[in-house]
């Protein structure tokens, strides 16, 4: 399994651990360590509420003797609740435990996978290999294990125990494989590594109107046939592949080709549930269709110790995932609080999602077939004596395959509390901070605030938020405040002539004027005045913390540095509000790089121009990018460009920094179209 979705473990002693991981009606519980008489089986079974549970052994070191009594009354406990109980990875001291100690696994208890050991006497290695009951299922029950290669000389091992001993349960147990839902479950979720005919993609098509929905559901490898799924695809496209497991190259490859000509022949590509291993694997424009509508990321609750795969839809947190922040979620199960336990690297790609809208009939579709059940096959009726050439021997055995069209879909938890709730900003006193105490590193909670630090080898920008009924709106709002003011930071620390004559005056004076303009409207926050005050501030920052990133490129921090919020009771009594604190650190590298990309000019056809300041959305807050003219000359003058222009785009292309300005006039010599705003604001074309 993934070890990188790990979280807080379920307190059951000192020498052991257990993770929980839940999706819908199947729970996975991951054991790590000894299993002693300080594990409380009974306590445990209480807590699991789910048809199939999944016992991963794979990390258990030994099982004591009073461990194997508490062991023996937890599945006494837990298959009374449970239909089906399925154990993975189990070790070679759990597979003695099975072999030795009668109803290990109780009555309902089956082992999917185990390890074997083996030896390479050349090397005085000891190795483990997974053994896999569909995939070798000869072996085992023919008490053959084959025979493996060192992989240190490549000379054979040999099976380091006695057959016929340590198959003794697995031989005699009845062969089965796992449906569909686990597969999905196993190989979506936790990342487990399945092997076997039945990882084989599978897709469900369901066609209504002129919208068609793909269920696509196992392995992305060689084999998908992408020609095939594509051809006569037409109309509204989605695409849900919540039940993807792997992607190797020769699948990413496939994928692409699908994506390609489903898009030359359907009116919308729309992805739905797109797995984290998706967003890693396919970064290419155009891997992820033309919309990105919902993707799915690990999330871990320290509470009740559960992880588990959140669904997260772009349009309704895109404020958030705009600066590679994952949103806040609930727990699924007791509804605490959880935290993101995805990489860094995964992290960094939600800051490229572009944003979505999907019409009324389209999301209505959309909902209802990923929440659409299975056609249950009615069941076989045995042949009469009459009827039946078979006679006493007609009894006939249903083999339920449940096929990619009858899956049950994951309920997903997806009730959020949206941004656009009603705010409040009052002066008014609030009750005492919080038991935590806070951070050192905040300084100052004015409401609606802003501050940096500089140290030897970073900016520390902290943003403060208003008080906001609504977490995510406060953190988005502090946000904004960080960025915003390590912008102007980095704008005060630039001793260049041209950007000190040219640049700043076109912002300073209007972000001076509009924070003083706020500063002297706190006093009434009821007032007309401090509405328009504080939605001038609010709109500039939020421009300038997305023209941060867009201008300055990789030097610009991508991932919030802290944060830390505080919740309050709201004077009327009608609920909580909360104060949200975020911090971003510049490292000093950085720092001079994006001091050297808004002051260093690049000459192109005869004029100097520079990148664009953040600062300056607070003249222009529609504008995010393009670049500043510091002398106009050559052919670029007879065209009208001016000092001071701002260029936002060549032959109706954005311009997003200076060196791609001078690559796009070099590029377009023989025809020319400027977007410029002058100084007064307003957008003008200059022609050639």
């Amino acid at each position: 399994m993934d070890a990188a979705a790990q979280q807080a473990a379920v307190p059951t002693g000192a020498t052991l651990a257990i993770d929980k991981f839940i999706e819908g009606s199947i729970t996975c519980l991951r054991f790590q360590g000894t299993i002693d008489e300080a594990f409380d089986g009974k306590r445990l079974a209480a807590s699991i509420k789910c048809s199939t549970l999944i016992l991963d052994m794979g990390a258990v070191k030994k099982i004591s003797s009073f461990g194997i009594r508490e062991w023996t009354d937890f599945i006494k406990a837990v298959e009374r609740q449970v239909q089906q109980l399925i154990a993975i990875e189990c070790t070679p001291k759990v597979v003695d435990q099975i072999n030795m100690v009668s109803q290990f696994l109780g009555t309902k208890g089956q082992v999917f996978s185990f390890y074997a050991p083996y030896r390479c006497d050349y090397c005085d290695i000891d190795r483990r290999v997974l053994f896999q009951i569909d995939r070798d299922q000869a072996a085992i029950r023919g008490l053959r294990p084959p025979e493996q290669l060192c992989e240190t000389c490549s000379r054979p091992e040999y099976f380091d125990e006695e057959p016929g001993a340590f198959f003794s349960y697995v031989a005699t147990q009845q062969p089965f494989e796992l449906s569909p839902e686990i597969v999905e479950f196993l190989s979506s979720k936790l990342r487990y590594a399945l092997a076997g005919g039945d990882r084989r993609l599978h897709v469900d098509k369901q066609i209504e109107g002129r919208s068609t929905y793909l269920k696509f559901v196992g392995n992305l490898d060689g084999s998908l046939p992408s020609t095939k799924i594509a051809e006569g695809l037409e109309g509204v496209i989605v695409v849900d592949l919540s039940g993807v497991g792997t992607v190797d190259l020769a699948g990413a490859a496939e994928w692409r080709n699908f994506i390609t000509m489903t898009k030359s022949t359907a009116e919308r590509v729309y992805l739905v549930g797109v797995p984290p291993v998706m967003l890693q694997r396919l970064t290419r424009p155009g891997d992820l269709g033309d919309h990105l509508v919902s993707f799915t990321m690990p999330y871990s609750c320290a509470k009740c110790a559960t992880t588990g795969s959140q669904l997260i839809e772009v349009a309704e947190h895109y404020d958030i995932l705009k600066f590679a922040t994952p949103p806040e979620m609930k727990c699924t199960q007791c509804k605490s609080s959880t935290v993101c336990v995805a990489p860094e690297a995964l992290l960094s790609r939600l800051r490229a999602l572009p944003n979505v809208e999907i019409d009324s009939p389209l999301r209505k579709f959309i909902k209802e077939m990923r929440e659409r059940k299975p056609e249950r096959p009615q069941p076989l009726k045995k042949a009469t004596a009459a009827g039946s050439r078979l006679g006493m021997f007609a009894t006939i055995m249903v083999i339920a395959v449940v096929a990619a069209g009858s899956l049950v879909v994951i309920n997903w938890y997806q009730q959020r509390e949206t941004l656009s709730q009603l705010e409040r900003v009052t002066s008014e006193a609030k009750p005492s901070a919080p038991v935590a105490p806070r951070p050192a590193w905040i300084t100052s909670d004015t409401p609606l605030s802003s501050y940096c630090t500089a140290y030897a080898d970073k900016l520390a920008c902290v943003g403060v938020s208003s008080y906001l009924v609504s977490r995510d709106a406060a953190r988005l709002e502090a946000i904004n405040g960080a960025l915003e003011e390590m912008a102007n930071t980095i704008g005060l620390k630039i001793p260049v002539k041209g950007f000190e004559e040219v640049v700043r005056p076109l912002f300073g004076s209007v972000r001076a004027d509009a924070l003083r303009a706020l500063d002297t409207a706190r006093s009434a926050p009821a007032s007309d005045g401090y509405k328009r005050a504080l939605e001038v501030v609010r709109t500039a920052r939020q421009a300038a913390a997305e023209a941060l990133p867009l201008t300055g490129g990789s030097a610009a921090p991508v991932q919030q540095a802290d944060w830390y919020w505080e919740e309050y009771k709201r004077s009327d009594a009608t609920g909580t509000e909360f104060l949200v604190f975020v911090r971003f650190d510049l490292n000093a590298e950085g720092l001079r790089s994006l001091m050297d990309e808004y002051s260093v000019p690049v000459e192109v056809a005869g004029t100097k121009v520079v990148t664009m300041f953040p600062g300056l959305v607070w003249r222009t807050p529609d504008v995010k990018q393009g670049v500043v003219a510091l002398e106009v000359g050559g052919r670029l003058k007879s065209l009208g460009l001016e000092n001071r222009d701002l260029v936002t785009a060549v032959n109706g292309q954005p311009v997003r920094n200076s060196r791609d300005f001078a690559a796009r006039l070099e590029k377009d010599d023989r025809s020319l179209v400027l977007t410029v705003r002058g100084k007064d604001g307003k957008a003008r074309e200059l022609r050639r």
